[in-house]
This record gives structure tokens, C-alpha cells and sequence, in this order.
């Protein structure tokens, strides 16, 4: 222990820096080790998670992927086949809704679902029960901390809301435990929708799950429900169903829903699990090697002390054990300092949002502990055996520096952190690449320059009389309303429409006669909407009119093309293509249509209920955002109204992909921080070993530029065939990662000279830095020392 404090008496930068690195790759090791967790252990904290699936089905006819969109019938059809114990229905997606509790206001997710609802996904109900919330759509079970939240006590039982959209008061019938973080089940509000739509075969916007009796009956079951898809559709032939239907049916487990990419919330990939799991045993590599670096730089200090001792009797396993235990305690210390940054990173909401779930996971913080400790041991095996291998004599007259196995472990250690650091930095800057394509790619329209914001309930009734003010502000170009806002969302309404030989799938958009002029969408045949559309319009995109070469610019798309009945309109125009949706979805030759609807379609309801507002050329943005937002919250007080633009739902859209960048980027730093730290150590080995060789070099003549050079020059190669390994591993990890993306920039040959560029850069600052000093002391105190 004395060397260890002599060390750090006598070295306090180097050895500070190397605990500090140490410390800060164990906390990164652990914080990958829980992002990893957290996505491949998803939805197991579901009971029966194993043998619970959720049925999918393919209709090949749309030209689509699997979706797990289906109608109730199916609900009802399934719970009768064998080998399964329960049927639940949910609805496609949760939502947030501003509610009032009292005269506070609060935004809240809102899941509704059928019978028997949560006890199906295994609640555990606190207080109240679910026996009167499965026959009151007015009825609510709120979990626990959303109850603290809202009512401030978890014992919320009678207690009421009001949903402000809505206009409806529920009335909290239970409270239930919180679900895992990591699942498909939100926090939040759960409602029941009874046997509404049960028997409604055109709503398709439920999602159905079964739980098994055992999870080997599944192709049973499988094979049982395509027979009760079959008496669904009226088809009797299974030969007949298979070859004319186009339906493909199937069950995914629970355990493997998050990654299939079929649902809204199936974000998740193995690939990137994959990553993390890497990254945290990649950091603790590094960790790894830089520590053996510091053991081995300790050396030219330790060589004579510890052969001084051989010589006076001490055992060679004495001495090894003393190096041992040496960076045992070095990498406790650094466990404790990790679980300082650990604390200090969970308690920063702004570093919290860089990971997902709480951050804190006593087991995963047990086993990094343990693989710090390992790393610790193994780092000093080699140098305790290294430093007494050679013959007192030799190490006595302190030759070991000049070895050329010394040497050659020195540069194959640094040659395997400069790879890592390489590809990291590459990776990185393709990652970059990827962002700045998302905010910067043509959408195909005006992004930049229009702000859009979701009406209220009251606000849907004051449409007219909005637009007619907002259009008064000197900072407003035009105004629309429509649907929804374009190239961020996953999902879209889907029609299909025409008869057996003109058969049409397509995206539809409802919009107002505004809307395409608005938003910069351009006609490229026919003409935009206009007021003479009031009775129902399209206007189709380029895709669309390709694929369809029927239609034509007057023609009408109807439920068949030969009738002029409901919901049958003229295709007034065609438009450029444009970004519908996110770039997770390849919708490069998607057939979209913007419509107006007309009368046909009252019963639908309003479906424009967000306003979109071009701002006027040449306008301050940020002073009229704050212009519109002032304005609307005055004509429509009854909600806080917040404008946007497209990038800043982008953020939202992509923020789980963000989010990997972002733990990416922090790998990135953590494994370079350390390499430097190693480079600064060997460094420091280097120099202390070679001041007498630089003393008389320096009294020679040679400059103190020169005696620089000296040492810079010895990590070049190093550091060009680093780089030369470090393209392919590169390469191929920015490839998997832009597979997530059905549109994406491409790979650019200028990020990997940029990583280059960058850490050797950093690796000749580093040498430079820790040179100086034995490069300026006066050389006749370094020879008269030495």
C-alpha cells in the first residue's frame, strides 16, 4: 500500500485521471448494462407473459406488412377455441388527455380496453375493484402513482375527473398497482368500452391478445383461429381461403411483440440490444486495458523496489499478490466513485432523458460491481507476473523499459483501444449524418414554415370565426385545418375502395380546402380544392395515379367504381409526393389521397381538428409563434395551447432513436476519455523512463520541438493501422444501425478521415501535454538524478 500512496503523492495527475476514468467507465458499463436490460427483458414483467400472444394478420391483397389491427368479431370468435383461456381487446393506442381535478388541470394517458380487462395483463388491484368498471364506460381504475399524482393519495377510490375534450366526468372505481416500466402497459387511466363495436366488422382499430393453457399449443391455436377467421369471412375451403383471400394469420409471444415493428410501441431492436450489451462489456474492455496500461507504467518506479525485496527474501507470490491487492483497492475506490456519478446522473431529469426506465437496478449493479472487480484482478495478472519475471540483476540496473516484449504489450494494448475509438468516433459521426437528414431531407413540403396545433373540443366549433382572426395577423400567409400534421406519424387511415378490377388501397388524409396551398404541397395536374369541393374532393398524389392508371383527373373513386353512391368523389387533382410518414416506414411509392369530405361523411364527425398556419415570408418565427399562440388561447380559452413545428414533433417522434444516439455518443466520449488517460500513462512511463536519453539530447542540441516530435512519432503507426482496422468494424456498425430506417442518408466517406482527424488529434495533444514537462526541466538536474 505504501507504493500505491507513493504513486499517487509523487503522480497525481496521472494516477487521478486513471481513477477517475476507471470510475466513469464503470458507471457507463452499468448504465448500458440496464438500457440492455430494460429492452430485452421487455414485457416479461407481465404475468404469463409466456404463454400470452398477440394475434396478427397479413392481408398480402394491401401490399402491406403484418398489422395487429382487427376488428372485435374476432374477440368474440377466439374465446371459444381450444387450449385458450382468455381473449382481451384493446385499443390501438393509449392517449393523452388534459383532465381537471378540481380546478387543476393535468395531462394523462388514457388506455381503454374490453372485458376482463386488466386482471387479464395481471393488475393487482389496491383498493375498490374492477366488478363495476367492466359495465361503466364512465367508470376508471387509475395505478398508483398516477393516483398520487392526480389526487395526491394512492387511496383515490370515489374520487372524479373530467375529461376537457370530452366534456364527461369519470368516477375512479379502483386503484392498482403500477405496471413494469419496460412493458406494453401504460401507467396511466384504464377505461372499459363494454360491448361497444363487438359485433362491428368495419372498425379495425382494436388489438387482440390470448393467453394459452401452455405455450406449446400455440400452433394448435393458431391453425383453430385461421378456421374461425375462415366462418368470419364465410369460407368453408381452406385451400380456397389461402390461395383467394390473401390473409395470413399468426400469433407473436409477448416476449417478442416490442421487436417486431407491427405495433405503434414496437420500437425496439434486437440489433440495438445487441449494441448496448456490447457497449457495456466493450467500456469495461477498455477500462480493462487502460488499467493493465497504468500497472505497467508503474513499473520503472515498482522494478527496483519490488526486485530490491526478491534479493532480501520475499516470495515471488508475495510480491505478485501486492500488485494484486494494489488494483483491488484502485477499483473499489473507482465502484464507489461510479456509484457517486450513478446518483448524481439519476438525480438529473436532463440526464434522465437520455436513458429510458428509473436507472436503478441493485442486481445489474451487483453483477457490474463483480465485473469491475474481475477487471481489476485480471488488469494486474499479467504486470504482477511481468514485473517479477525478470532476473534481479537485470531489473536492479533498470533495463525492463527497453525490452522489446515490453514494448510490443504496450503498443498492442493501445492499438486495440485506438480501434475501438476509431470506429466509435465514425459511428458517431454517421449518426449525426442520420440526424441531420431527418430535420433536413425535402419532405415534399413547406415544413419549415408552417405551425400547427390541436383544437379543443370548444375550438371545433369556433373553426370559422379562428381562421378569420388569425388570418387578420400581419405574420400569417394562410390558414387550414386537416387531420393531422404530415412525415411523422407511423400510422394513417387505410381505404380500400373499387370493384374486383379495379380494386384500390390507399392512404387518406381528410384536410380543408386550404390545406395543400398552405402547406406548400404542389399541383402537378387538375387544380387544388376549392369552394366547390364542400360536397366531397380528391386529390391524389403522383404515386397513387401511377399505380391506379385508371384514374384520371374527373374520374370518381366510390365504393365501386361503376356506382355514384356514398362517399363517391372526383378526383379534382394530382399532387407531388411528399413524406407521409416517419422515416422508419418506406412510403416512397405509397398511393396517398387527401380528401374533403361532404355530407356522406357526417356521421364521421369533424376529422380536421388540427389548424395549420403558414407563417408570411420574411416574418420573425418565434415572434409569431408567440403572436398565434396569444391570439388562439384569447379566442379559445378553454385549454393552453402550444404551436409547433414539424421538427419539434420530430424530436417526439424519434426520441427513442435520440435517445440511442445520445447513450452512443456517451459510449463514444467514456471510451475516448479513458484511451487518452491510457496514452497519457504510457506517456508518462515513456518519458520518466527515457529523461536521462532526453537530457542529453536536449544538451546535445536538440530543441524542445524536436524531443515532441520524439514521442508523437512513436503512436503514429499505431495510429494509422488502427484506423485502417477500424473502417470495416465502422462500416458495418453504421449499416446495421441505418437499417432501422426505411429512409436514410447514406454512409459518407468523409466521417472516417473525420475520426482520423479527431483522435489523433486528441492522441498527439494528450503526448504533447504530458512531454512538455520532461522536455523543458533542465537537463543537468535530469542527468545528475539519473
Amino acid at each position: 500500500m505504501k507504493s500505491l500512496l507513493y504513486l499517487f503523492r509523487r503522480y497525481k495527475l496521472a494516477a487521478t485521471l486513471n481513477l477517475l476514468g476507471l470510475s466513469i467507465a464503470i458507471a457507463a458499463a452499468y448504465l448500458f448494462l440496464t438500457q440492455a436490460h430494460y429492452n430485452s427483458y421487455y414485457n416479461h414483467g407481465l404475468p404469463n407473459y409466456e404463454r400470452t400472444y398477440r394475434f396478427e394478420i397479413l392481408n398480402e391483397e394491401d401490399g402491406g406488412g403484418w398489422s395487429d389491427f382487427v376488428m372485435r368479431p374476432f374477440e368474440v370468435a377466439f374465446a371459444t377455441v381450444p387450449h385458450v383461456e382468455a381473449v382481451q381487446s384493446v385499443d390501438i393506442t393509449s392517449h393523452e388527455f388534459a383532465v381537471n381535478v378540481g380546478d387543476r388541470e393535468f395531462e394523462t394517458t388514457v388506455l381503454a380496453m374490453g372485458r376482463p380487462g386488466l386482471r387479464f395483463f395481471g393488475a393487482k388491484m389496491l383498493y375498490g375493484s374492477d366488478k363495476d368498471w367492466q359495465h361503466n364506460e364512465l367508470a376508471a381504475i387509475v395505478c398508483r402513482s398516477e393516483a398520487v399524482r392526480l389526487f395526491g393519495t394512492e387511496r383515490a377510490v370515489g374520487r372524479q375527473f373530467v375529461d376537457k375534450q370530452r366534456a364527461q366526468t369519470y368516477t375512479v372505481e379502483g386503484v392498482c398497482e403500477d405496471f413494469p416500466e419496460n412493458c406494453m402497459m401504460p401507467n396511466g387511466v384504464y377505461t372499459c368500452y363494454g360491448d361497444r363495436f363487438l359485433d362491428d366488422r368495419s372498425e379495425w382499430s382494436y388489438v387482440v391478445y390470448l393467453r394459452l393453457d401452455n405455450a406449446d399449443n400455440r400452433a394448435i391455436v393458431e391453425k383453430a383461429l385461421k378456421h374461425k377467421v375462415m366462418e368470419l369471412f364465410g369460407i368453408t375451403d381452406e385451400r380456397s381461403f389461402d390461395r383467394e383471400s390473401g390473409f395470413k394469420l399468426r400469433l407473436t409471444s409477448m416476449a417478442d411483440t416490442y421487436f417486431s415493428g407491427v405495433g405503434l410501441a414496437d420500437k425496439g431492436s434486437r440489433n440495438l440490444v445487441g449494441v448496448l450489451y456490447g457497449a457495456a462489456l466493450f467500456v469495461l474492455i477498455v477500462a480493462l486495458l487502460n488499467l493493465v496500461n497504468f500497472t505497467l507504467a508503474q513499473a520503472p518506479m515498482r522494478m527496483r523496489g519490488v526486485n530490491t525485496r526478491r534479493v532480501m527474501g520475499a516470495s515471488v507470490a508475495a510480491l505478485r499478490w501486492r500488485v494484486i491487492i494494489e488494483n483491488l483497492v484502485i477499483t473499489l475506490i473507482a465502484i464507489l466513485l461510479a456509484s457517486l456519478w450513478v446518483w448524481l446522473f439519476v438525480s438529473s431529469p436532463t440526464c434522465m432523458r437520455l436513458i429510458s426506465g428509473s436507472g436503478l437496478r441493485w442486481s445489474l449493479a451487483f453483477i457490474t460491481a463483480v465485473g469491475a472487480l474481475m477487471v481489476g484482478v485480471a488488469s494486474a495478472l499479467f504486470p504482477a507476473w511481468y514485473v517479477t519475471s525478470f532476473a534481479p540483476a537485470l531489473a536492479l540496473k533498470g533495463a525492463f523499459g527497453l525490452t522489446l516484449r515490453g514494448r510490443k504489450l504496450r503498443s498492442l494494448m493501445l492499438f486495440v483501444q485506438f480501434v475501438i475509438a476509431f470506429a466509435l468516433v465514425a459511428y458517431v459521426g454517421v449518426m449525426a449524418s442520420q440526424s441531420h437528414y431527418i430535420f433536413n431531407t425535402d419532405y415534399g413540403f413547406d415544413k419549415d414554415e408552417v405551425l400547427f396545433a390541436q383544437l379543443s373540443r370548444e375550438g371545433m366549433h369556433k373553426k370559422a370565426a379562428i381562421a378569420n382572426e388569425l388570418r387578420k395577423l400581419p405574420c400569417v400567409a394562410s390558414t387550414a385545418y386537416g387531420a393531422s400534421e404530415l412525415g411523422d406519424g407511423d400510422l394513417f387511415m387505410m381505404w380500400g375502395r373499387g370493384d374486383d378490377t379495379h380494386r384500390m388501397n390507399y392512404n387518406v388524409v381528410p384536410v380543408d380546402k386550404d390545406y395543400l396551398r398552405t402547406m406548400g404541397i404542389r399541383i402537378v395536374e387538375g387544380r387544388d380544392f376549392n369552394d366547390a369541393d364542400a360536397r366531397g374532393a380528391y386529390i391524389i398524389n403522383r404515386n397513387m395515379a401511377k399505380q391506379y392508371g385508371w384514374l384520371r383527373v374527373g374520374s370518381p373513386i366510390s365504393i365501386s367504381t361503376s356506382a355514384w353512391g356514398e362517399g363517391a368523389y372526383d378526383v379534382v387533382g394530382v399532387c407531388e409526393n411528399f413524406k407521409l410518414t416517419s422515416m422508419r416506414h418506406d412510403d416512397s411509392a405509397a398511393p396517398v389521397a387527401f380528401i374533403i369530405m361532404g355530407d356522406d361523411y357526417k356521421e364521421w364527425g369533424d376529422r380536421c381538428g388540427m389548424l395549420f398556419v403558414r407563417i408570411a415570408a420574411g416574418f420573425d418565427k418565434r415572434e409569431a409563434k408567440r403572436q398565434l399562440t396569444g391570439m388562439l388561447q384569447k379566442l379559445d380559452p378553454s385549454q393552453v395551447y402550444e404551436f409547433s413545428f414539424l421538427d419539434e414533433e420530430l424530436q417526439h417522434t424519434y426520441q427513442d432513436e435520440f435517445r440511442f444516439i445520445s447513450q452512443v455518443r456517451t459510449f463514444a466520449l467514456v471510451c475516448l476519455l479513458v484511451t487518452l488517460v491510457g496514452v497519457f500513462s504510457l506517456t508518462m512511463f515513456e518519458s520518466e523512463y527515457r529523461r536521462k536519453e532526453i537530457a542529453l539530447r536536449r544538451v546535445m542540441g536538440s530543441s524542445v520541438y524536436q524531443v515532441l516530435l520524439l514521442f508523437v512519432r512513436r503512436y503514429l503507426p499505431l495510429l494509422i493501422l488502427a484506423f485502417v482496422v477500424s473502417v470495416p468494424i465502422a462500416w458495418y456498425l453504421s449499416d446495421q444501425w441505418l437499417r432501422n430506417f426505411a429512409s436514410h442518408a447514406p454512409i459518407c466517406w468523409w466521417v472516417f478521415p473525420l475520426s482520423l482527424i479527431v483522435v489523433s488529434v486528441l492522441v498527439t495533444l494528450t503526448v504533447a501535454v504530458q512531454s512538455w514537462r520532461v522536455a523543458t526541466t533542465n537537463p543537468v538536474q535530469s542527468i545528475r538524478t539519473e
